[in-house]
């Protein structure tokens, strides 16, 4: 009868070392693979570079816009003769100006003494404005009986650079009816100074109004 138990016992042991050797491998490949990790790179993405925006462009407000047209007011005073008060000067300037100035036009006021020569040089030294100058004038020749209801206005235009005329006219005191409110008759023989001045400053108003329209700004009236 065959022994069979050193071969058993052979192939046990063989087993046993494949075992051991399998286990070995196993333990060996676990250490090399979290001996070979590394640490998770970051997910973040690099932040994204801002899109330049175009800068925008500043408008002006439309109580800014530039006026097309300017005006400066003169008047010549040297001219003026004994019968006419000072004071009707500055009167008739400063209701001129203050019809020119609206909302479409600049205006500013030469306050000294101006005779045709120096309106001219004014002009000729302005690149925008125009010279409007102002002259009060009698409309009679003898000068015994002049009467301040005889004062009219005489105006010119005067272009900036060129001081060449781009207008003229002349304006007389007449009787207004405006605003609900109507002026007195004129009274008979010498007219009175305030009478006169009020007079005068409707008619530099009118001569105003003719101004622009002259120079073909629109919603004007030339005053008959």
């Amino acid at each position: 009868m065959t022994n069979h138990r050193p071969v058993l016992h052979i192939v046990a042991s063989s087993l046993s070392a494949v075992a051991v050797f399998a286990l070995i491998a196993l333990w060996a490949g676990t250490v090399a693979a979290q001996s070979g990790r590394r640490a998770p790179k970051s997910s973040s993405a690099p932040a994204p570079t801002p899109t330049p925006q175009a800068t925008p462009v500043e408008k002006k407000p439309a109580g800014e816009a530039r006026a097309p047209l300017s005006y400066i007011v003169g008047i010549d005073r040297e001219a003026g003769l004994a019968i006419i008060p000072m004071y009707f000067y500055d009167s008739v300037l400063r209701a001129c100006a203050d019809r020119l100035d609206d909302s479409t036009v600049k205006v500013s006021v030469a306050n000294r003494e101006m005779n045709r020569g120096e309106a001219v040089k004014r002009a000729k030294a302005e690149t925008e404005s125009h010279l409007v100058w102002l002259q009060l004038r009698f409309d009679t020749a003898s000068m015994s009986n002049a009467d301040l209801r005889e004062v009219y206005i005489d105006y010119w235009v005067f272009a900036p650079t060129t001081a060449k005329s781009v207008t003229n006219g002349r304006s007389y005191q007449q009787m207004y009816r405006g605003g609900g409110v109507i002026v007195m008759p004129r009274p008979g023989g010498r007219t009175s100074e305030p009478y006169a001045e009020q007079l005068l400053k409707q008619a530099a108003r009118d001569a105003a109004e003719r101004i622009l329209s002259a120079m073909n700004l629109p919603g004007r009236r030339i005053p008959g």
